[in-house]
């Protein structure tokens, strides 16, 4: 008689020191008290492969550290049952398949009945030192069916759908009474990479230390936009980081590496805690990479008098901007959330007499895209390298406090460059599968899905 149920108890104890929740709950359809599962798995392949993401072939020689699946489980309940779902899969790969994203699915569904198997997507860091998922990708560029002892691109599809699966399982079972609050930091890790001159060209790491140099061709978004989550002892149990930034730091090695994302791993679970979840997200940042066009040796003299190499000197940036809100954010939770989950299915335009060079890819009609409403956040994936102007235009008008934008989700379908790209030409804005015009019609609809949960 003397022991409260856990989760009346949780309940309690956030109603004492959250945000109060609505009035009336059935005044708001979809609101419920939030439930939520992590996981973690490792997806390193167990032999040589061939690494993607370079245009010349090479074969991973070791590990320099594990390439890792983290799942996460969200549900929102009423007395009456669920009220909505999702599991998000973030991977350290270089991009999604959709073959590989329904496999996903398909495995996913018999074992949790009580699951939506439409209502889980996975996202790519995308890393250059990892694996792909099919056999002679690239125009044959990493044929390995000479190469004795290396695992075949297929092979490693089958290894990495067992892997993930069991990893968003085991999230959808672990989910318990939870409470989330967001925070906004900022730190520069993404730098534009498109150098423009005054013939009016541009080239992807273009020189800039030459006459006809002009400028940086566009944007930049140095936002750290992060979702906590805590357990029922206000204990943080994980972090999705959202930085336009891909995980490229370290891109040409011969080894398999997850990139920056595992020293951010690392860096902030000494500072937090050893069991704590980190969940990366890349925004919009086809554009975007950690490289820098200029300025080069004053970042490497400050690296130098800190000890620390660039891609911890990366981590230390995203750990700082966390560690910033940390404990502002601690103060203002949500354990009754409003929570809505659509999957999207667009035909796009795409651009006629196009082929990405060295990409297969997947058909861009309809595009898969996911957009989700959690209390004053969204979520909205899509499956390309998304320019960042694109981004901001989805960002500015949304209706949410914060819009968090996943890239390279669910499908693979190249680069989406904006028309002044278009105009200077030069890779990533040359050879395009959907191009400015789709381009629009992506934000709109993504817009419009936005505010439909607004309204």
């Amino acid at each position: 008689m003397r022991l409260l149920n856990s989760a009346l108890l949780f309940c309690i104890i956030f109603a004492c020191t959250s945000k109060p929740a609505q009035a009336n709950q059935d005044a708001q359809p979809n609101s419920g008290l939030l439930h939520v599962g992590w996981a973690q798995i490792d997806i390193t392949p167990q032999r040589p492969v061939a690494l993607v993401g370079q245009l010349q072939k090479r074969i991973s020689q070791a590990v320099m550290d594990p390439l890792t699946a983290t799942a996460l489980a969200l549900e929102t309940r009423k007395p009456n049952g669920s009220v909505e779902q999702a599991i998000m899969v973030s991977c350290d790969i270089i991009y999604i398949r959709k073959a590989v994203s329904d496999r996903l699915k398909e495995a996913v569904k018999p074992r949790i009945e009580d699951f939506d198997s439409d209502k889980l997507f996975l996202n790519a860091t995308h890393t250059h030192t990892g694996p792909g998922f099919i056999d002679g990708a690239f125009k044959g560029l990493y044929d390995v069916s000479k190469d004795e002892g290396v695992m075949k691109a297929s092979e490693y599809a089958d290894y990495f759908i067992e892997r993930v699966a069991a990893c968003a399982v085991e999230a959808w079972k672990a989910r318990k009474p939870a409470a989330m609050s967001w925070g906004l930091g900022h730190a520069v890790v993404g730098m534009n990479r498109r150098a423009t001159y005054f013939d009016g060209t541009a080239a992807m790491y273009g020189a800039t230390n030459i006459d006809s140099f002009a400028g940086i061709e566009g944007y930049e978004d140095h936002a750290v936009e992060m979702l906590f989550f805590w357990n029922q002892d206000r204990k943080p149990t994980g972090i999705v980081i959202n930085i336009a930034c891909t995980a490229q730091e370290t891109e040409n090695l011969n080894e398999i590496s997850a990139d920056f994302w595992h020293d951010v791993r690392v860096e902030l679970r000494k500072r937090i805690a050893q069991d704590i979840f980190i969940f990366p997200q890349t925004a919009a940042a086809g554009n975007l990479s950690p490289h820098l066009l200029y300025r080069r040796k004053a970042e490497e003299a400050m690296r130098n008098l800190r000890g620390l190499s660039r891609r911890q000197e990366i981590a230390r940036r995203i750990a700082d901007a966390v560690e910033d809100v940390l404990p502002l954010v601690a103060k203002h939770t949500d354990s009754t959330v409003r929570f809505q989950h659509k999957v999207a299915r667009l035909n796009i335009p795409e651009q006629q007499g196009m082929e990405m060079p060295f990409y297969n890819t997947d058909p861009a009609a309809p595009i898969e895209f996911h957009v989700l409403r959690l209390e004053d956040i969204a979520i909205a994936t899509n499956p390309f390298e998304l320019y960042i102007e694109y981004g901001v235009r989805i960002k500015a008008r949304s209706p949410a406090t914060l819009t968090f934008l996943v890239q390279i989700a669910c499908e693979q379908i190249g680069y989406l460059p904006t028309i002044e790209a278009v105009k200077g030409g030069g890779y990533s804005a040359d050879k395009f599968i959907v191009g400015p015009e789709g381009g629009q019609v992506l934000v709109n609809e993504t817009v419009r899905l936005i505010k439909e949960m607004w309204n």
